[in-house]
């Protein structure tokens, strides 16, 4: 009994970013010996410090005292993120831990996971434009379309997608498989103190990667070497691209607007792909339209244009729906709060816990101002308005568990 309570103490602890001193703190304590000890299970824990620890952590007696099995996890491809913090990184590991017990506590009813694994030699471009089609298709996306939504693409195929409170050093995601389930964490469109803004075209490439290592690196362990890791990166990046813009019709698309790579063609790609500029930069790098010295040029046309920061035309942020969904129907109520705080009760923990996973919304005090394309566009798609890209449910496309 004192194990499971110290390892959903110390589960608890992680996920909410606190430290051992700083849950010593918020009990009275000096030094983190007690908290130690009870997290590894070498000291008894009675009902009475079972509940002082529920009062720091913000949940129930009972919570702390249900038994735990922990949850098997994969490895991130961490050294990726070694310019982020070791507690950050942590902290996002435990969190999904608690998720995943607290879905499957409440069960909810999840949606199957049909990502598809690549059997293929990852080093072969060929084959991960292939494989990516191949996932495309899976993710009911007509061929040669635009991917609508990626986000809601990708829960299509079965992963949990949550929100990431703060940026992993230069990474907007981070994806692991717990108990077997794919979960990706993504950057909100704004950072906690609203600072800075994430364009929708940096989300949805962010997911597309992190899928792409969910699906090429499912028996890949983390890299040891910066060299293993630039490799992963450039083959997640790969299929990133082919999901998002696949090939032929990118390219039928470019030779439409007359065959030429100018800023005002990319431009227009984007308004119809929903892909960043710089990102069709290495995309027709990649397929061979551009030489080397042809993309440090674009790139130097737009950093003079100042499109390292703020790039024109604007693209959507996306949303997941699929947890929302599932608590409306696990615990209907009049209001997304009292779902939530239905949801946490019946959990045994506070509902911010609960929100962290759930909160995407830009509050309306905060401005979306994004430069838009000053050239003018060739005739608009149907998904192209004014320069920018608006999320549509394609016609035709039918529902697939509960999530378009």
């Amino acid at each position: 009994m004192s194990r499971d309570i110290g390892e959903r103490v110390r589960l608890l602890r992680v996920a909410s970013g606190r430290s051992q001193t700083a849950l010593s703190e918020s009990l009275g304590l000096k030094g983190n010996t007690i908290v130690s000890k009870v997290e590894t299970g070498r000291m008894p824990v009675d009902r009475e410090l079972a509940a002082s620890f529920a009062s720091a952590l913000d949940c129930s007696v009972e919570f702390l005292m249900r038994p735990y099995e922990p949850g098997l996890a994969t490895k991130p491809w961490l050294r990726a993120y070694a310019d982020a913090s070791a507690k950050v990184v942590e902290q996002v590991l435990g969190d999904n831990l608690l998720a995943h017990e607290f879905m499957s506590w409440s069960r909810m009813q999840w949606v199957p996971d049909i990502l598809p694994l690549f059997d293929g030699d990852p080093n072969d471009e060929d084959a991960i434009e292939s494989f990516a089609d191949h996932v495309r298709s899976i993710a009911d996306i007509p061929e040669g379309d635009v991917v609508r939504n990626a986000v809601r693409a990708t829960e299509r195929l079965g992963c949990i997608v949550l929100p990431l409170d703060s940026e992993l050093g230069r990474h907007l995601g981070l994806s692991q498989r717990v108990n077997g389930r794919p979960f990706i964490r993504l950057s909100r469109a704004w950072n906690t103190d609203h600072s800075h803004h994430v364009p929708g075209d940096r989300q949805r490439f962010t997911v597309s990667h992190e899928l792409g290592h969910l699906a090429l690196h499912a028996e890949v362990p983390p890299p040891m070497t910066p060299e293993e890791a630039k490799r992963l990166e450039k083959q997640a990046h790969r299929f990133a691209a082919a999901f998002l813009a696949p090939a032929g019709p990118l390219l039928e698309d470019w030779a439409s607007l007359g065959g030429r790579v100018t800023l005002s063609v990319l431009q227009q790609l984007k308004a119809r792909w929903g892909v960043a500029i710089k990102m069709l930069v290495v995309r027709f790098r990649q397929l061979g339209v551009i030489d080397e010295d042809h993309s440090r040029s674009l790139y130097r046309q737009i950093s003079a244009r100042g499109w390292n920061t703020a790039e024109p035309v604007e693209v959507s942020n996306e949303t997941p729906i699929w947890l929302d969904k599932a608590l409306e129907k696990a615990f209907p109520r009049v209001t997304r709060d009292q779902t939530l705080s239905a949801a946490a009760e019946h959990y045994g923990v506070a509902a911010f816990h609960l929100a962290r996973w759930t909160l995407w919304e830009v509050p309306p005090e905060v401005p979306t101002i994004i430069p838009r394309a000053d050239t003018q566009a060739r005739e608009p798609h149907p998904e192209v308005n004014a320069g920018k890209l608006i999320q549509m449910r394609p016609r035709g496309q039918r529902q697939q568990g509960g999530i378009w």
